[in-house]
């Protein structure tokens, strides 16, 4: 059985997350900093890019379906894989933000809380799984739900963070598109 208490408080942990994550993201990141239109911050966008499309996955995949086997270990891949982009995001910042004056004391003080909730609302949400989902020759999917609060949750997100997956990809080759337009003019 999955442990209610453990998967609760995961999904208020991944609340905090999405709230926080998307003021980051869509006003810091494509509003105010337009990242997705500068040379210098394009690579930093498009790791941006990657873990909003890696977003999805792993919440529906953990905090949504009550997987097993090797839909969940494909889930703990989904978000170990967003955890490796966001420390090459982390590695490249100081270098992509340099003609911006670098990142303020609160956007640091913002990356490192998400980090923080992340990491916080994923340990929780894995721990939860009782034994028997990590083997690989058992069944995709546990037949006990996910409890209520933390399915509808994911559920309510996964496809906000679709669109939003969809609108980072649509920037940053509209920002691609007009450096060339720019480069050949």
């Amino acid at each position: 059985m999955i442990d209610p208490t453990l998967t609760n408080a995961a999904a208020i942990l991944l609340a905090a997350y999405a709230v926080l994550a998307a003021i980051d993201g869509l006003y810091i990141h494509l509003w105010r900093l337009r990242l997705h239109q500068r040379a210098e911050t394009r690579c930093e966008h498009w790791l941006h890019t990657l873990r909003a499309l890696l977003f999805p996955a792993f919440v529906g995949g953990l905090f949504a379906a009550p997987t097993a086997g090797a839909l969940l270990w494909a889930a703990v891949g989904a978000a170990a894989l967003d955890l490796v982009i966001g420390l090459w995001d982390v590695a490249i910042e100081r270098d992509s933000r340099a003609t911006l004056g670098g990142l303020s004391t609160a956007e640091y003080t913002v990356h490192v809380t998400l980090t923080m909730l992340h990491a916080a609302s994923l340990a929780l949400v894995l721990a939860a799984r009782p034994a028997s989902a990590w083997t690989l020759d058992g069944p995709m999917v546990l037949h006990t739900p996910m409890p209520g609060f933390s399915a509808a949750l994911a559920i309510n997100l996964v496809p906000g963070a679709i669109v939003l997956g969809i609108l980072h990809v649509y920037l940053g080759l509209r920002g691609a598109q007009s450096a060339n337009a720019r480069v050949a003019a």
